[in-house]
């Protein structure tokens, strides 16, 4: 053609769908300055894929700053009003196969998902790549945090307690046990129970789970309850009630639905309220001809009957010694999954060290990741002992005194615990006249 070079740009890595690229960002400032007079491309969709962008870049661009457009698998040529109109119709026909290519990767990435594969560039804790392919397998070690990370939730520590004694259990620095999202995430992801999601879809999965069904959707109807929990406690702090009103945010009017509150009915008396007989607030209204306005109970008898039924709730002990049998068998070879990773960690030491010593990286950059690293392996070494120790006898009797020490609580803890207690318990409680029905929280 008789042409100078003046330069090539390429942008391999980027997509053509955006001009946030570093080689059009050059040939756009070279064009501006004056410093070509034409840009080739071997074929249209190597400039862009996207019909606006084309536009923009031919009109205000090269066209604005005399600099004439040249593809050679078109053949065209925008120094000419026949080019400059095949490029519009062209443009349109590249941005339509990307969007295209999108809607097939997208087709294909769900049909994987709905026949079980895991789809995602990341691995879940707990899990990792198979070594010649994307399906997922367990990884021993932090598979173990993941079950301890469960066991603890469903056995009522917080989400924050649970980040904080991981953190300082296992000493691991690559997760960020700290913040609490990476626990929530964990309990909420059906990964851990042999699922895979699509959007609010759920199905099969073909890698092995984790957890079971069981303790997985127990940890959501947690989860589930105490975001309730959250919101009645913070309506309970904004409505200015105080402890002693056992059952605030609980109570609901078994005529019209509404909820009840508590109010003071003498000097020395005090009764829960529906909100429809009452008509303080128009928004709590669910009935203008409510007649739940004569039951019998004051605030402290309708406390002490949930109260009550709490203490009379039993526990199997049977039961109890069947579940520790069965999570004894269910245990995994704890101590085989930390020396693995142990050595892993020493692997990883000897590496940076070799690279150290190789002159590649300099101590700066290494004393950081060294830290890390053998701070997790003196937690790692610490439990390998404590495991190889004698165990201790088993102290089921201590367990179930922990867990019956409940109700010693109910009859002599403060206000406080025993509201505490009563919210995590009950769900809601009706009440209709004389009658009292308590809706619980795990039934």
């Amino acid at each position: 053609m008789g042409w100078n070079l003046v330069n090539i740009y390429s942008d391999p890595g980027f997509s053509g769908a955006t001009l946030d690229r570093p080689g059009i960002k050059k040939v756009i400032k070279d064009v501006q300055a004056g410093r070509c007079k034409k840009v080739i491309v071997w074929k249209l969709d190597r400039l862009s894929r996207s019909q606006k962008d084309t536009l923009i870049l031919l009109e205000d661009v090269f066209l604005a700053n005399d600099c004439n457009f040249v593809s050679i698998m078109e053949s065209f040529d925008t120094s000419t009003p026949f080019g400059r109109c095949i490029v519009g119709i062209l443009a349109a026909f590249a941005q339509m196969e990307r969007e295209n290519i999108k809607i097939r990767t997208s087709m294909g990435r769900h049909a994987r998902i709905r026949q079980g594969y895991f789809h995602g560039s990341h691995a879940p804790v707990g899990y990792k790549f198979a070594e010649k392919s994307n399906d997922l397998i367990i990884d021993p070690y932090y598979s173990k945090i993941v079950r301890e990370v469960f066991q603890l939730y469903i056995s009522g520590r917080s989400i924050k307690s649970i980040g904080v004694e991981i953190k300082n259990k296992y000493g691991d620095k690559r997760y960020d046990w700290g913040n609490n999202t990476a626990v929530r995430r964990i309990l909420s992801n059906p990964i851990y129970m042999g699922r895979v999601t699509l959007g609010d879809q759920i199905y099969e999965g073909l890698h092995e789970p984790i957890v079971s069904e069981t303790d997985w959707y127990l940890a959501a109807a947690i989860l589930e309850h105490n975001k309730t929990m959250d919101k009645r406690t913070y309506a309970f702090k904004a409505s200015g009630a105080t402890a002693d009103n056992l059952l605030t945010g609980l109570l609901f009017c078994g005529y019209c639905g509404a909820r009840m509150y508590a109010r003071k009915v003498s000097k020395v008396k005090k009764k829960y309220i529906c909100h429809s007989v009452a008509r303080t607030s128009a928004a709590m209204i669910k009935s203008d001809n409510c007649t739940n306005r004569v039951h019998p109970y004051t605030v402290e008898q309708l406390d002490a009957i949930v109260i009550e039924e709490i203490k009379k709730l039993s526990l199997d002990r049977s039961y109890f010694d069947s579940m520790v049998d069965q999570m004894k068998e269910e245990a995994p070879d704890e101590l085989a999954a930390f020396q693995e990773r142990l050595e892993e960690v020493e692997k990883q030491i000897e590496r940076l060290l070799n690279l150290y010593q190789s002159g590649i990286m300099e101590l700066e950059e290494l004393q950081g990741r060294l830290s890390d690293l053998k701070e997790e392996r003196e937690k790692l070494q610490a439990n390998i002992e404590s495991l190889e120790a004698v165990p201790p006898p088993v102290t089921l009797d201590t367990a179930w005194s922990d867990i019956t020490s409940l109700y010693s609580v109910m009859e002599s803890g403060n206000a406080e615990e025993v509201h505490r207690i009563i919210h995590v318990l009950v769900d809601k409680v009706v009440v209709l006249n004389y009658d009292v029905t308590i809706y619980w929280s795990f039934c």
